[in-house]
């Protein structure tokens, strides 16, 4: 098993930074739309995914994995992607749903959760292809 190289956790970290600032945008672009608990659930996210990225980079938390490098890969690739499609998206139930579903990657990734991980991803996936269409 490895650890990720320090190279690897300022990229998860730089993604997960970028994931909640993206979470921030979409709510002040949509805050007259938003009911107050969907105002919290998007504080709750943005709020998850920092200290989730802050445990990686100061080493809270060291999880590892066969090939390090290719989950590293994997995480920022499905992040960023999820990042992207917040910043053209109308739907704050969507939005939510890819908010939570990225604090759930980010929670299994932690873990080093593999079958967390893959579920996380695939429904991502599923709800992101959705959403392009």
């Amino acid at each position: 098993m490895e650890d990720f190289t320090p190279e690897q956790i300022i990229g998860i970290t730089n993604s997960y930074t970028n994931m909640a600032r993206a979470l921030n945008k979409f709510q002040v672009m949509h805050w007259p739309e938003l009911t107050l608990e969907q105002q919290l659930d998007l504080n709750a996210y943005q709020n998850s995914l920092l200290n989730r990225g802050q445990d990686i980079y100061t080493r809270t938390i060291r999880p590892a994995f066969k090939s390090a490098s290719e989950m590293s890969a994997i995480i920022r690739h499905a992040t960023d992607e999820a990042t992207l499609s917040l910043q053209r998206m109308n739907d704050p139930v969507v939005a939510l749903n890819i908010g939570a579903i990225t604090v759930a990657l980010a929670s299994y990734v932690s873990r080093s959760n593999m079958r967390g991980i893959q579920t996380a991803l695939r429904e991502l996936g599923d709800l992101l292809k959705m959403e392009a269409e």
